[in-house]
């Protein structure tokens, strides 16, 4: 089916066509004629070649219409797909790898969101663990498989799961492992096309795996909550808070404040406070999901690098220093923002990976698990399973490694705006073909 990225520009194509045509026929009708009787007489000899005529006049008006529609249609972006696109793709806890195929496949057709609208501009394509439900229609571009695990929670007090039943009514074993063997064996019926929770109070501690239906998810139980102190306003604020209680971390932050606490980190695109705390900064464009100004770190030792190499991060005087807002950029949306920001935490925190991502540290760590390395800053898991990470003797953070179901993203549309040169200078050929070849007959 035929769909446009921008409606309005397609009206206005539309409404070019037409005002063409009427203004040529206004135009005609209002231009002055004088009569002379013996064109009357030629007229009734030459019947055949007048009508010729007044045909060509007809094709050349219809002809000058499509090249003012195909001229104003090239920025309303015209492609074609099968059945109605989204328009908005709300993406959740995604790997870089396939937030990447999914700009690259879907980014010129749909607006990319990392949280939730309530009017959404159109049909919503919903990638990743979402809870909330656009408020229009929308699609779930999800596991390969009939069902999926939605939610996984295993803390001290407990285990927690919710899982999505897409296929026909089943039972799902539940089996729980840990340190001293098996912990819990138990079953759980989901309804076709239902969500089910399943909770369960029990003391866990260290490492756990809990196997369903043949399918195995890792996770580590950490001691203490730790703690935190955000200075910051509105969506950041919100984000730093969200992060903090949810995994428990122990991080002292300022967005367009310079905190004096050592191991703080402190966000900024004010790079004359960059400066004014020993560093040498100039202003930038720094790039991760969005676009947006900040500023280049020209001196210390980097811990960070924004999507086109530019040192956007670096450890000075013992604190942390950023020249970009997290939310700005998108990269607080992003799931390399949760694995990057644990291992800045005072205390030992927790990590969430799919085998495959790529983890970067601030600084060399060594890593003990089913891989065991001295020292990366960089590490990709190969095989689930839980790594320990160490940094001068101290345990930093646990790395909980999980295989990661695949996402279906479907083929994207197919772009017409490529060929509209070429059918505009086709009509211009045969309007100008259609005048000059009448003209010298």
């Amino acid at each position: 089916m035929f769909w446009v990225v921008n409606p309005w520009w397609l009206w206005a194509a539309v409404g070019g066509g037409i005002f063409t045509v009427v203004l040529h026929t206004v135009a005609s009708r209002l231009a002055p004629k004088v009569r002379f009787s013996w064109v009357d007489i030629l007229k009734s000899g030459r019947t055949g070649g007048f009508l010729l005529l007044r045909l060509r006049d007809i094709l050349v008006v219809l002809l000058r219409a499509l090249m003012v529609f195909v001229v104003l249609l090239y920025p309303a972006r015209p492609f074609l797909y099968r059945g109605k696109p989204p328009a908005e793709i709300w993406v959740k806890d995604v790997p870089p790898n396939l937030l990447r195929e999914i700009r690259e496949r879907w980014g010129e057709f749909a607006r990319i969101r990392f949280s939730p609208t309530d009017a959404p501009s159109g049909k919503v394509a919903l990638v990743g663990a979402w809870s909330a439900l656009p408020s229009t229609e929308y699609e779930i571009w999800s596991m390969a498989s009939d069902w999926e695990i939605r939610d996984f929670e295993a803390t001290p007090e407990g285990l927690k799961l919710k899982i999505l039943n897409t296929g026909k009514d089943r039972w799902f074993k539940i089996l729980l492992q840990g340190d001293d063997g098996v912990l819990l064996s138990d079953s759980l019926f989901v309804p076709s096309g239902q969500e089910r929770t399943y909770e369960v109070a029990i003391p866990l501690k260290g490492e756990v795996s809990l196997r369903i239906d043949g399918r195995v998810l890792h996770d580590y139980i950490l001691e203490g909550k730790g703690g935190g102190l955000v200075v910051a306003k509105g969506l950041e604020r919100e984000v730093w808070e969200a992060l903090l209680k949810t995994l428990g971390l122990d991080l002292k932050v300022g967005v367009d404040t310079i905190l004096k606490e050592a191991g703080s980190l402190n966000f900024t695109t004010d790079c004359g406070l960059l400066s004014e705390s020993g560093l040498k900064a100039q202003p930038a464009e720094v790039v991760f999901v969005l676009k947006d100004s900040g500023c280049v770190i020209l001196s210390e030792r980097p811990v960070l690098l924004d999507a086109e190499g530019k040192v956007v991060g670096a450890y000075h005087d013992g604190r942390y220093f950023f020249g970009f807002h997290p939310t700005g950029t998108g990269w607080a949306f992003t799931p390399d923002f949760l694995r990057f920001i644990p291992l800045l935490s005072e205390s030992a925190s927790k990590i969430y990976v799919g085998v495959g991502d790529t983890v970067r540290f601030a600084e060399p760590v060594e890593i003990r698990g089913p891989t065991r390395m001295c020292c990366p800053e960089t590490f990709v898991p190969s095989a689930p399973g839980i790594y320990r990470i160490y940094r001068d003797g101290n345990l930093r953070a646990i790395v909980v490694a999980n295989v990661r179901t695949s996402v279906k993203i479907p083929d994207p549309p197919k772009p017409l705006w490529p060929y509209l040169l070429f059918i505009f200078l086709s009509l211009l050929a045969f309007e100008m073909l259609l005048v000059f070849a009448f003209r010298g007959s």
